[in-house]
């Protein structure tokens, strides 16, 4: 598990967040969500211990509020990762530091690279797989991925989520995501986190947030619904509800859309910049 509790963070003067609470139990898996700069990779980097809280605490367990550095899997968007050494110098600065006995190779091998490369030499994509293969080998608890399956193409993209997703089926792990890319990652979570301002402003288990999110064709509507987004003109409107009930289903005359994760995300972080 991870719990977080009255967190504070600042780059320079600017707040980032401010008594910021979260909780995310063993073995869950959540997506964290929100607009460009709200603070998203800086919470995976406090988590990851990369940043330190200027007060609060994040604990990693009931017993302990330290967990070792190999227990923790970061994948950061940045990719920095001894861009001087060569894939197979990397390798085995990995293992040895981390003290691993089996080194799985099964997903660096798809990338046809010499171990001889130097790591500055890979595209992204094969510098993505090849950190997964470094974070996937020290068998962390706690699981990290920020927004860096975008900059994957469709086959690596496949690799990547196949392996995260054997990971989960096999160990109890918890995952933790930042992403743009719903559509990839919707079977691979199941809460969504949306941040604003430092806070947290939707918490929702997907499933219930499809429910409690519709979009209705609808050109006359009552005042009293719970309205999260309009588009469009007065002759013809698009208007999103959350969040929406069956008592509400029964005030509207127009057609009622279920919508799907990416949909929904698209929404909501469109309702902030309108």
């Amino acid at each position: 598990m991870i719990e977080i509790r009255d967190l504070s963070f600042k780059y320079g003067r600017k707040q980032i967040f401010k008594n910021f609470n979260l909780n995310i139990p063993k073995g869950g898996s959540c997506l964290i969500t929100g607009i460009n700069g709200v603070g998203k990779s800086t919470l995976l980097k406090l988590m990851a211990g990369v940043l330190i809280p200027d007060k609060g605490e994040i604990n990693y367990g009931e017993s302990s509020k330290i967990i070792p550095k190999r227990k923790i899997g970061f994948i950061s968007d940045s990719l920095s990762v001894y861009e001087s050494l060569s894939v197979r110098e990397v390798i085995d600065l990995h293992v040895s530091l981390y003290k691993i006995d089996k080194f799985d190779y099964s997903l660096i091998s798809h990338l046809k690279i010499s171990y001889k490369q130097k790591v500055k030499e890979l595209s992204v994509g094969q510098k993505t797989i090849l950190l997964l293969s470094l974070v996937l080998s020290s068998k962390p608890e706690l699981l990290l991925i920020d927004e860096v399956i975008y900059a994957l193409d469709a086959y690596l993209r496949k690799l990547f989520l196949e392996k995260i997703i054997e990971i989960l089926s096999e160990r109890n792990i918890t995952l933790i995501m930042v992403n743009v890319n719903f559509h990839d990652i919707e079977n691979l979570v199941s809460r969504v986190i949306l941040l604003k301002n430092g806070e947290i402003v939707v918490d929702e288990n997907i499933e219930d947030l499809k429910n409690k999110v519709k979009r209705i064709h609808e050109t006359d509507l009552s005042d009293d619904l719970p309205v999260l987004l309009k588009t469009g003109n007065p002759d013809f409107r698009e208007v999103y509800i959350y969040p929406f009930t069956e008592k509400i289903r029964e005030k509207i005359n127009g057609k009622i859309i279920d919508m799907d994760l990416t949909e929904i995300i698209s929404v909501f972080i469109e309702r902030e910049y309108a």
